[in-house]
């Protein structure tokens, strides 16, 4: 079996630990390359990983975000809980 690559994975290392401790809390994947979408590593309905993103990092999050690769996914969400407004 062949992997793809994780290089962008590995540049937010402690991102991803955030993202698994607080929203994929229930899953514990062995290894998540960089084409991974957060279906690849969880089996939550849609509507809980919608709620739990958006709940944890206070902004709004689509079906569409989802489809992202997952390292892609997690830095915006950062970036969008980064810039909100005190």
């Amino acid at each position: 079996m062949e992997f793809s690559s994780d290089a962008e994975m590995q540049r937010i290392p402690e991102l991803t630990r955030e993202f698994f401790e607080r929203v994929l809390f229930d899953e514990e994947p062995l290894f998540v390359g960089d084409e991974a979408t957060i279906w690849d590593v969880s089996t939550a309905a849609p509507e809980v990983l919608i709620k739990r993103c958006s709940e944890y990092y206070q902004t709004p999050v689509s079906q569409e975000d989802l489809r992202q690769p997952l390292w892609k996914l997690i830095r915006q969400l950062n970036e969008r809980r980064n810039r909100r407004p005190e």
